[in-house]
C-alpha cells in the first residue's frame, strides 16, 4: 500500500515551494560526488579559514568546562549579559542607542525573520520588498501567505520614488500593506548598499503611511567603505523600524545566534511565539559569542583580519571582472559578499549556470529567483566570500570563456 500522505497536510503546505539555492547546491554536490573538482561562486558563507576557529574553540573548552549553564536552556530572549553586550557592540559599531531589554536572541537571522513573520503576517497580506530580495526570506514569508510586492533596486538601494508610487497602487486597491523588508547594506543578491539620503526617505515614507520596516541587518559586519552609513534603526525616532541581525557573518553560518530588536506587543508577541518553537538560542553558541565581544575579539580577528581578507577577495573578483569582461554590468559593492553580474538582456540566467556548471565546472547562482517579478532573467549572482584568492580568478576566467562563446566579445 501506497500511503497518499498529500491528504493529511495542512491548506499553508500548498503556499511552501523549494528554495532554487538549495537546488543548486543540490546539483553541485551530485557532481562533485562523482569526483569532479568544482569551483564555487555561489556560496552565502563567509570563509571557514578567516573564522578564528582555534581561539573559539578555547573559549568554547573553557566555557564547557566552568559555565554548567552553556548546556542548559537560557531565558526565551537569550541570558542577559550576552543582550547587554550586543547593545553596546550595536552603539560602537553602528552609531545605534538600543535597551538590552528590546533585544531579543533568536536561531540566527533567518529564526529571526521566521518569528517576525509569524507574528506580523495574516495570509493576503502585502509585503514590499526590494526586488530583487533574498530568496529564502521571500519563501519564509510567502509560505505565511503572504504576498509578496518588489520595488527596483539601482547602485543606491530601492528606488525611493518608486516605493511611493508602489504604496499610493497598493492603497487604491484596498491592499493590507503589513511592512516594508529590507536589507539596505551590502544587499543579498545585489551586493549594493542603500545611500544615506535613501534611508531617510524611506524612513519618512514608512511615517507618512504608517508602515513598519523589517530591517535585515545581516551584512552590517562586512563594510568596506561607507563608514558614514548608519542603519535605519539609527534614524527611527518613532519605534516603527524593527531589526533581524546575526553574527553568523562573522562567526559563521553555523553558528545560529540572531537577535531582534522590536518594542511594545511585537516584542510580548514574539517572545511569545518563540517559547513553544525553539525556547532559546544555543546556549553553547550564545556564551562563546558573549566572550568573543568582552574579549575585544570582534575588532581583533573581524575588523582587522577577516575583513580585510573579505575586501581583497572583493577587489580581486572585480579586478578579474573588468580584465575579462570590460563591457559587461556588474554591481561593485562597498559591503556584503556579493556581485551580481548581468547577461547580455536576453540571455537566459538559468540556462547560462547550468552550461557554466556542466562543462566549465563552475558554480554560480542564477538570479532570476530572487526576483519578485519576471525581470532578473538575465542575472547571475557571485560570492566572492567563500571562495579562495586561487579559485577567485579561475572561476571568472571560464564564466568569461563561456560569456563570450555564448554572447561575442
Amino acid at each position: 500500500m501506497t500511503m497518499d500522505y498529500a491528504k493529511y497536510l495542512a491548506g499553508r503546505a500548498n503556499w511552501i515551494k523549494g528554495s532554487a539555492l538549495a537546488e543548486v547546491m543540490k546539483k553541485a554536490s551530485e557532481l562533485q560526488k562523482k569526483g569532479m573538482k568544482l569551483v564555487s561562486l555561489a556560496a552565502g558563507d563567509p570563509d571557514p579559514d578567516l573564522i578564528p576557529r582555534k581561539v573559539l574553540g578555547e573559549i568554547a573548552k573553557e566555557i564547557l568546562q566552568n559555565q554548567p549553564k552553556s548546556v542548559m536552556y537560557t531565558p526565551a530572549n537569550g541570558i542577559p549579559e550576552l543582550r547587554e553586550e550586543i547593545a553596546a557592540f550595536l552603539k560602537k559599531h553602528d552609531n545605534l542607542e538600543v535597551s538590552p531589554e528590546n533585544i531579543v536572541l533568536s536561531i540566527g537571522g533567518t529564526g529571526a525573520l521566521d518569528l517576525l513573520g509569524r507574528v506580523l503576517i495574516d495570509p493576503g497580506d502585502v509585503i514590499i520588498t526590494e526586488n530583487p530580495s533574498y530568496i529564502n526570506t521571500l519563501l519564509a514569508f510567502e509560505q505565511l501567505g503572504a504576498k509578496i510586492e518588489g520595488v527596483s533596486v539601482d547602485n543606491d538601494g530601492m528606488r525611493v520614488d518608486l516605493l511611493e508610487e508602489k504604496i499610493k497602487e497598493l492603497k487604491t486597491k484596498g491592499q493590507k500593506i503589513k511592512f516594508i523588508y529590507t536589507i539596505p547594506t551590502g544587499q543579498n543578491p545585489m551586493g549594493v548598499t542603500m545611500s544615506m539620503d535613501r534611508r531617510k526617505a524611506l524612513f519618512e515614507l514608512a511615517s507618512k503611511y504608517d508602515l513598519l520596516i523589517i530591517e535585515d541587518t545581516a551584512y552590517n559586519a562586512m563594510r568596506y567603505e561607507g563608514g558614514d552609513i548608519v542603519p535605519l534603526k539609527a534614524l527611527d525616532n518613532e519605534g516603527r523600524v524593527i531589526v533581524a541581525g546575526t553574527f553568523s557573518k562573522v562567526l559563521g553560518t553555523g553558528f545560529r545566534v540572531g537577535w531582534i530588536i522590536a518594542e511594545g506587543d511585537i516584542l510580548k508577541k514574539v517572545l511569545m511565539q518563540k517559547q513553544p518553537i525553539d525556547f532559546c538560542a544555543p546556549a553553547i553558541s550564545q556564551y562563546i559569542a558573549l566572550e568573543y565581544l568582552r574579549r575585544g575579539y570582534f575588532e581583533k580577528y573581524h575588523l582587522n583580519g577577516a575583513l580585510l581578507g573579505y575586501k581583497e577577495k572583493r577587489d580581486l573578483m572585480l579586478k578579474t571582472l573588468e580584465e575579462n569582461l570590460p563591457d559587461a554590468k556588474f554591481t561593485k559593492p562597498i559591503a556584503g559578499m556579493f556581485v551580481m553580474l548581468f547577461l547580455p538582456e536576453e540571455a537566459d540566467g538559468m540556462a547560462f549556470a547550468s552550461k557554466l556548471m556542466e562543462k566549465e565546472r563552475v558554480v554560480v547562482v542564477p538570479g532570476k529567483p530572487f526576483y519578485t517579478d519576471d525581470s532578473g532573467k538575465n542575472a547571475i549572482r557571485l560570492n566572492f566570500s567563500r571562495p579562495s584568492k586561487e579559485d577567485i580568478p579561475v572561476g571568472i576566467e571560464k564564466l568569461a570563456k563561456l560569456y563570450k562563446e555564448k554572447f561575442g566579445e
